[in-house]
C-alpha cells in the first residue's frame, strides 16, 4: 500500500475515534439535560430533578448545568438547594472570566464548544437575580441584599461593555436594598430601572409602578413637560410579586421580529375575591438574547473566518506533505465539515417575560390568585400559597407560570 494511502487510513481511524469520543463525552450529559428541560416545561418538576441527577456534565459545562439545576430546584421550592447551585455557578463564571489560553487556542482549531460556558452578560446578572429570589423567599433579607450588590456590580457599564441590560435585575437590586432599610441606594436602583423602561414609570421613593399614557410616553422622549404627579396614597400593606412567564430562548430559537415584537402577557393579582392590580413587563429574554447575538455577530464571524482559514491551511499542508489530495480532503472534512459547529449553549430554563406587580394587599396575606392573560385573550389561573415572606407591611412573593401536568395532553418526546 502506498505511504500516502496508509497515512490517510491512519488519519481516518484517528479522526473517527476523536469524533466518537467527543460525541460520547457530550451525549449522555446532553440527553439528560435536554430531558430535564423537557420535563421542566411540562411542569413535571420531580422528573426534571431526577434527570438532572443523571446528567454528568463535563468541566466546561459545569456552570450551565448548575444554572439549569438551580432553576429546577427553585421551581420545586427547594430554595436553599437552588441558591447553593446558583452561587456555585456564579463562582465558576467568576473564575472563568480569567481567560484560559489553552482552551482559547483549542477553540481556534476545533470550535467554540470546547471552551467553558461563560454565559452572556444578561445571564450572569440574572443568576444573581434568581439567587436573590431564593433568599427573599426564605425571608433572608441580608443575603438578598448581598446579591443586590452583586447585581449592581454586574450591571456596571465597565462590566457590560455595551451589552443589553435588564431593568428587572435593576429593580430586584432596589427592592432587596429597600427591604434592609437602605432607601437612598434603593431609590438609585429604582431610578436607573425607570430610565430603562419607556412604557412604565417607577416611583423611586416607593418602588411603585404605573403605566405611562401616550402623552407621558412622549414626555419621556422629549423631556417636557413634567409627568403627572404620583397620587398621595398610603398603603398599609403591599404585595411585591416578581412574575416569570413563558419560555426563554433555546439553543435553536429562530431570531427575528416575531420574537421581539408584540404585546407581552401579564398577570392579574387577586385576593379575597378582589382584583389588587397587575404586573408590568421589565425584560424580555428573547430580546436580550437577540441584541446580545447582534453585538457578538461581528466578532464571532471574524473568529470563525480565521478558524476556517487555519483549518484550510492545515488540510493543504497535509495534502502537500503526503502528496495525496485525498488526505487533505479528509482533514478538511473533519476539521471543517464535522468539527466546525457554533456554540449555541444557553440557560434554557429561563423564562421569557420578567415582570413585577406591586399592589396593595390585605393584612395577614397567606394566599392569592394569579390570572395570566395573553394578548390573544387566553387565560390561566393559579392559586399561590408559597413563597410568601413578610417584613412589616411588605409581602414578597414570586410566581412562575409552569403548567400543571394534569392539564397537558400526552406528548411524545424525551422521557
Amino acid at each position: 500500500m502506498a505511504p500516502g494511502r496508509q497515512f490517510t487510513l491512519r488519519l481516518l481511524r484517528k479522526a473517527g475515534v476523536l469524533v466518537l469520543l467527543c460525541a460520547g463525552l457530550a451525549g449522555c450529559a446532553t440527553r439528560s439535560l435536554d430531558a430535564a428541560r423537557y420535563h421542566f416545561y411540562r411542569g413535571m418538576l420531580d422528573s426534571a430533578s431526577e434527570r438532572m441527577v443523571e446528567a454528568k456534565p463535563s468541566e466546561k459545562d459545569l456552570a450551565l448545568y448548575l444554572m439549569e439545576r438551580g432553576t429546577v430546584e427553585q421551581a420545586r421550592g427547594n430554595y436553599e438547594t437552588s441558591s447553593s447551585d446558583f452561587i456555585r455557578a456564579a463562582d465558576e463564571l467568576e473564575r472563568l472570566e480569567t481567560y484560559s489560553l489553552s482552551k482559547g487556542t483549542a477553540s481556534m482549531v476545533i470550535n467554540d464548544q470546547v471552551q467553558s460556558f461563560i454565559g452572556t452578560p444578561y445571564e450572569r446578572s440574572l443568576l444573581h437575580t434568581f439567587t436573590a429570589l431564593n433568599h427573599l423567599s426564605r425571608g433572608d433579607w441580608d443575603n438578598a441584599a448581598v446579591e443586590a450588590r452583586r447585581i449592581i456590580q454586574r450591571l456596571d457599564p465597565g462590566k457590560t461593555e455595551g451589552y443589553p441590560l435588564d431593568a428587572y435585575s435593576r429593580y430586584m437590586a432596589g427592592f432587596c436594598l429597600e427591604m434592609i432599610d437602605d432607601p437612598s441606594n434603593a431609590a438609585l436602583q429604582y431610578r436607573l430601572a425607570n430610565n430603562a423602561l419607556p412604557r412604565i414609570e417607577i416611583n423611586e421613593n416607593t418602588g411603585r409602578i404605573r403605566p405611562l399614557d401616550d402623552d407621558e410616553k412622549k414626555t419621556r422622549v422629549e423631556g417636557t413637560p413634567e409627568p403627572n404627579p404620583w397620587p398621595e396614597e398610603k398603603w398599609e400593606n403591599e404585595l411585591i410579586c416578581f412574575i416569570l412567564l413563558d419560555r426563554g430562548p433555546g439553543a435553536q430559537v429562530g431570531w427575528g421580529p416575531a420574537w421581539t415584537s408584540g404585546s407581552a402577557p401579564y398577570a392579574e393579582i387577586h385576593a379575597d375575591g378582589k382584583l389588587l392590580g397587575r404586573s408590568y413587563n421589565f425584560a424580555d429574554t428573547h430580546d436580550l438574547a437577540f441584541k446580545t447575538a447582534e453585538k457578538q455577530a461581528l466578532g464571532e464571524a471574524l473568529k470563525t473566518g480565521t478558524r476556517v482559514v487555519l483549518k484550510e491551511a492545515a488540510a493543504q499542508a497535509v495534502a502537500s506533505a503526503t502528496d495525496n489530495e485525498a488526505a487533505g480532503d479528509l482533514v478538511r472534512l473533519i476539521l471543517i465539515g464535522l468539527l466546525e459547529r457554533p456554540d449555541v449553549r444557553r440557560w434554557e430554563t429561563l423564562p421569557r417575560w420578567l415582570q413585577v406587580a406591586r399592589v396593595p394587599c390585605p393584612p395577614d396575606l397567606k394566599e392569592y390568585d394569579v390570572i395570566v392573560r395573553t394578548p390573544g385573550g387566553l387565560q390561566q389561573c393559579y392559586h399561590i400559597t408559597q413563597p410568601i415572606a413578610r417584613r412589616r407591611g411588605k409581602y414578597f412573593s414570586f410566581f412562575r407560570d409552569l403548567p400543571l401536568p394534569s392539564t397537558l395532553p400526552q406528548a411524545s418526546g424525551l422521557r
